[in-house]
């Protein structure tokens, strides 16, 4: 009987046991449905589908694993966003992740939860959550055995665009091309992703001004088009779709370059397109013809053709717009107006835009950017008391609490910490503008100080902003107008106390770049306590990670490598001290000589302005507008073409601008800190009023920046043992013309000096990478060759025609402490938002290296020689390296009276440290000055005629 009843129970639990599985299978099948239906936006047929399945599970009928909880929740989540029950969605999800049954799930698995929760997030517009949330769901993703590529790929497309909405263009594109890079290899026939992503790209490129990266990725979707219509079975849907998106970044592409005959071809294109397509698809697509129409319309604006802007925008209403277009129609009208100085026209389409926004229940920046524009429109008409009160009515909706005039200046940037982005930023910048005018206007102090507390918050908003992440040209253009309203602010009498100044010019110093201040700082070894093995290990991944395939496995172990190497740099003390903000101008100013002053100067929107540092003094002075500067500077450039005295009126002109209102200060050592286009100006050949250069009367040399200065004037131990080493490489058969006499130069030069020698085919890339650690001084003899399109393919040109990219050295440590360029234009490049000029030199500095010696045009080798000769021979004495260039260049003009003008001696500039190079390595006295004269003078004197490098 008891075995009867034993059997009778084991076969019980066997029937239980397949009623289970089967009740388990059959819920994973409708998962799968479900969440197959989700993924294509499909969410008619989800609905019964999901009331049935939660009356089954209410009624115990059926009994969810935790996985298959967490799934059903995943599809759940997804579909009260759908109904717009965001909130709903967002609570499921927290209750998810708080059920200590879900907690058996490994972490993997909770993959697809992130995905959808960041995209809820994204959807309800909490950008930084969502991008947060989007980076756990790609770590959770690459942890899974067999991940869903296309969900990652997603993944990595929407955290690209919520860093861009976020600032950081750099990383958003670096996601953009992983998405495209993952689609491209799994996924060709997603047509409708593959073409999103290279939308995004391609945007993405043309807003940070990189051209020919957006030409090739239209030639690319051009060609993808091509290929799909003719492989594929395409619907007629599905090619339209196709074409449509390669027309509007064609018209985003064409505008961008100022192109307004391709840009209305391109625009009759889509017209026609449009016009013949299905009544559904036009229904759908009807809104890229609208941003084609507001392209072309902007383009004229900017063009001035402020007719044929408006015409455009008219054609745009011709469309069956929604209400947010119709938004859009008037606010486009109200910038043209505005910009062509019809304030009352501007104002009536700005109210009317503003009465959409609120009738549709617009929310988000565009309602306060509308009210700036309609605030400086009343201060434009005479109404500045109704300016101010629109700014304070704007403030306090943007807070959400009331606002008064005199409670301004008691706003800080935590009031608006959650409001971090681009918008916000413009509208805290273009407020404080109007409060500057308005208060000059009617002479306010209180106004002014409102100007100051705005443009205060714009620049701590700036830095969270921007130091989390890259560059871009708008945040160049951002930086340029805070920078101009807090130095305008500085320069008004009795407005700012001392310290307020001081804050003010630490605030702009820590806003500039720190893309290359923190690889600066990773490679200087000495202060970080890595070793030279470890450097030259470092440099040599860094260049084989150049060279392997963007998509293989071995790129990741090497980044993977570099990362860990990066992350022990990191946790060292002084690290965290150079990037933590420990920087004070104070501190900085105190360790300055006597005979020491500082001129950092900065381009912004409008004006020009320079900031004098000595020990214990500052003052900014506004230098005049930017337009003059930069017509002078250019003719500069052209004179020195010409080598006549036409050169004197400009270099005389760029005195009196740049230096006459504080030359009666100048000490001794004058260090430079250009700004834009100042970066190609030799300051020590500007004339002063007696026609004497700058040079014979100081010290010039360049820097980077005052906390780069500041980390360079600390005390360091060389790491190599050899004093110089020297590359003169051979181009037989490369395209590069031969380097007359290099050899000569170089072979002199190490003999004289005892150094060390690499010649011909032995002057290699690897044999100069190698080299980064043993010596104090390299001296280079040999080609470069600039890229005017993309900086970092500029390069230093080996043996065989071998380049050392600049973009290879930018990740590479190369702690020297000092390199000679001997080749032309080593310190011209491009000049990049945020990091002024991008060359070789600069290249050089971000490395590592402590200075830098290099030319800003193309100098004749005789000259050349002789320059290189008495710099050599001044360092070999102990003097300081901006002393021996100076000395240099003083005989230069001494001994060579028919040679002043600029070309021959002014090319060649010292940019970093300038202290002397340590006695243990100067070998043998002053023995060697004779020598040198003798050996290598008498040689390059008899032997070198004037050549051209490239």
């Amino acid at each position: 009987m008891r075995f009867r009843f034993c059997v009778f129970l084991i076969a019980l639990f066997f029937t239980f046991w397949n009623v289970h599985l089967v009740c388990s299978q059959t819920l994973d099948s409708r998962l799968e449905k479900m969440e197959e239906k989700v993924s294509k936006n499909d969410f008619v047929e989800i609905f019964p589908m999901m009331e049935e399945l939660l009356h089954k599970i209410s009624i115990g009928e059926l009994r969810p694993s935790p996985r298959q909880s967490l799934r059903f929740g995943v599809v759940r989540m997804a579909v009260l966003d759908y109904l717009g029950e965001s909130e709903k969605g967002l609570a499921l999800g927290d209750s998810l992740e708080k059920d200590k049954a879900l907690e058996v799930i490994p972490g993997s698995e909770w993959a697809s939860f992130q995905y959808r929760k960041s995209t809820i997030l994204l959807n309800q517009e909490k950008f930084l959550e969502s991008a947060q949330t989007y980076e756990k769901a790609i770590r959770l993703f690459e942890m899974q055995p067999q991940p869903d590529f296309s969900q990652v790929a997603l993944c990595y497309n929407n955290l690209g665009y919520l860093q861009d909405i976020l600032g950081f263009q750099n990383r958003s594109m670096e996601n953009y091309y992983r998405a495209f890079e993952i689609w491209k290899i799994s996924h060709l026939d997603d047509f409708e992703n593959i073409s999103t992503v290279l939308n995004n790209l391609i945007f993405a490129e043309i807003e940070y001004g990189n051209y020919s990266a957006a030409s090739e990725l239209l030639h690319f979707f051009e060609r993808y088009v091509a290929e799909t219509q003719s492989t594929y079975d395409l619907t007629q849907v599905e090619a339209l779709d196709l074409e449509i998106k390669l027309l509007l970044n064609y018209s985003r592409y064409y505008g961008a370059t100022k192109n307004d005959r391709l840009l209305d071809l391109n625009l009759t294109k889509a017209e026609k397109l449009l016009k013949t397509s299905p009544k559904d698809f036009f229904a759908e697509q009807w809104g890229v013809l609208a941003v084609m129409y507001e392209e072309a319309g902007f383009l004229q604006k900017e063009l001035k053709n402020y007719s044929a802007a408006v015409a455009y925008y008219e054609r745009m209403r011709n469309l069956p717009l929604s209400g947010f277009f119709e938004m859009k129609y008037h606010a486009n009208l109200a910038i043209v107006y505005y910009d062509a100085g019809e304030n009352e026209k501007s104002l009536a389409f700005t109210r009317k835009s503003l009465s959409l926004l609120n009738q549709f229940g617009f929310e988000g920046s565009s309602s306060f950017s509308l009210q700036v524009l309609q605030a400086d429109l009343l201060y434009r008409m005479g109404r500045e008391e109704a300016s101010i009160l629109g700014l304070q009515k704007m403030l306090g909706e943007l807070l959400d609490r009331e606002i008064s005039r005199s409670s301004i200046p008691q706003l800080s940037y935590r009031d608006f910490s959650r409001l971090n982005n681009v918008r916000y930023l413009t509208i805290l910048i273009k407020a404080g503008q109007i409060f500057r005018k308005v208060g000059l206007k009617n002479n306010n102090r209180s106004d002014l100080r409102c100007s100051y507390a705005l443009f205060l918050i714009a620049a701590e908003m700036f830095q969270e902003y921007y130091l989390k992440g890259s560059y871009t040209q708008s945040l160049e253009n951002i930086h340029r107008q805070i920078q101009e309203g807090l130095l305008f602010m500085a320069l008004e009498k009795g407005l700012l106390k001392k310290e307020e100044k001081i804050l003010v010019v630490e605030l702009l110093e820590k806003n500039g770049s720190q893309q290359g201040w923190k690889k600066f700082l990773s490679k200087n070894e000495e202060f970080l306590g890595t070793t030279a093995d470890f450097l030259r290990e470092l440099n040599l991944k860094s260049l084989e990670l150049n060279q392997v395939n963007a998509s293989s496995d071995q790129e990741k172990g090497l980044r993977d490598e570099l990362r860990q190497i990066e992350r022990r740099i990191e946790e060292e003390d002084t690290y965290r001290f150079f990037t933590g903000g420990s920087f004070t101008l104070v501190e900085f100013q105190k360790k300055l000589s006597p005979q020491t002053t500082v001129l950092s100067y900065a381009v912004t929107e409008n004006q020009v302005f320079v900031t004098l540092i000595q020990r214990g003094h500052l003052e900014i002075f506004s230098l005049g507008p930017v337009a003059p500067v930069s017509s002078w500077t250019e003719e500069f450039q052209n004179s020195l073409r010409r080598l006549d005295d036409s050169y004197k009126e400009a270099a005389t002109v760029l005195f009196r601008l740049l230096i006459g209102p504080l030359s009666k200060q100048l000490t001794d050592e004058v260090f430079i800190l250009p700004d834009d286009f100042l970066h190609v100006l030799p300051f020590e050949a500007l004339l002063d009023d007696k026609r004497k250069f700058l040079l014979e009367n100081h010290r010039v040399s360049y820097q980077q920046s005052f906390r780069q200065m500041s980390f360079q004037r600390l005390k360091s131990r060389p790491l190599g043992d050899g004093f110089l080493v020297a590359f003169a490489p051979e181009y037989q058969g490369t395209g590069y013309q031969a380097i007359q006499n290099n050899l000569t130069e170089v072979s002199q030069l190490v003999q004289a000096l005892d150094g060390h020698l690499y010649i011909g085919q032995h002057a290699t890339k690897m044999s100069f990478v190698n080299s980064f650690t043993d010596y104090q001084v390299h001296h280079l003899a040999m080609h470069s060759a600039q890229d005017p399109v993309n900086f970092e393919e500029s390069a230093l040109i080996f043996s065989g025609g071998e380049k050392l990219r600049l973009g290879d050295l930018y990740q590479m440590n190369f702690p020297a402490e000092l390199v000679v360029l001997s080749a032309c234009n080593t310190g011209l490049g491009q000049l990049m938002p945020g990091e002024g000029l991008m060359s070789l030199s600069k290249a050089l500095s971000f490395a590592g290296v402590k200075s830098t010696v290099y030319s800003l045009w193309e100098v004749p080798d005789r000259e050349t020689a002789d320059l290189m000769v008495d710099f050599y021979r001044e360092i070999q004495e102990g003097k300081p390296k901006n002393t021996a260039l100076t000395l240099a260049k003083r005989r230069f003009l001494a001994e060579n009276p028919l040679k002043k003008h600029p070309f021959f001696w002014a090319g060649f500039v010292l940019n970093g440290k300038s202290e002397p190079l340590e006695k243990p390595y100067f070998r043998g006295g002053y023995w060697w000055s004779l020598g040198l004269v003798l050996v290598i003078v008498g040689a390059l004197f008899y032997s070198l005629k004037i050549r051209k490098r490239k």
